[in-house]
């Protein structure tokens, strides 16, 4: 037996002391809650930038860029293993794919800023889209009103990215409004309502575990 063998067995054996829809509910609220603290940093820092106006990538090749870049690659990857885990369950199986595809699109937008087309904007979609039907996807595994939530925020997202279509490719500064709202704004929409479910479902996962004890 190798050690990498030893090694493996050994955190399987620490893995099953601890449950798994815990253990996933966890990684899904820290890797959302430090990629929201990550973006209010970010963009306090760079001078002149505004959320209604500026794209929420223009933060992946500002003044902090590493830090923006750092904190969603680290979204994605908690996302990716929180979905790992979701699936060792069991359960979830098709909630498991799509997350490990979103969590596989934010760490893609990490590795490749706004400037690095068309990668950026591939895994840019990636994200979004399958982070909106994993949101919607959800409902068959949460009670409700929790479920209805989750539609509710899932199809919130994939209309906002609908929308935001036309918004793609505007220049810095411009304040081009459709239904009132400008880009940075209207892309907003389309992912803060995915953040706040994967940092809501990620407390749902944990206290529902805590409940069965």
């Amino acid at each position: 037996m190798t050690i990498i063998q030893i090694t493996e067995e050994k955190w399987d054996q620490a893995i099953l002391k601890v449950d798994r829809h815990a253990l996933s509910g966890y990684l899904f609220f820290i890797g959302g809650i430090q990629w929201f603290m990550g973006l209010l940093v970010a963009e306090s820092w760079y001078a002149g930038y505004s959320s209604r106006i500026d794209y929420v990538s223009d933060l992946g090749i500002g003044p902090n860029a590493m830090l923006y870049n750092a904190s969603v690659f680290l979204l994605g990857a908690f996302i990716v293993m929180g979905s790992y885990y979701l699936y060792k369950t069991g359960e979830a199986r098709t909630l498991s794919f799509l997350l490990t595809l979103a969590g596989i699109g934010a760490m893609g937008v990490g590795i490749f800023p706004g400037y690095l087309q068309p990668m950026h904007s591939i895994f840019t979609l990636l994200a979004i889209l399958f982070g909106s039907f994993a949101t919607v996807a959800s409902y068959q595994h949460q009670k409700r009103p929790m479920s209805y939530i989750s539609i509710v925020l899932g199809v919130v997202a994939l209309a906002s990215s609908i929308v935001f279509l036309p918004y793609l490719g505007l220049p810095t500064g411009s304040t081009v409004t459709f239904l009132g709202l400008a880009k940075g704004s209207m892309e907003r929409w389309a992912i803060y309502p995915i953040l706040a479910w994967i940092i809501g479902y990620g407390s749902y996962l944990v206290g529902s575990t805590d409940e069965t004890k």
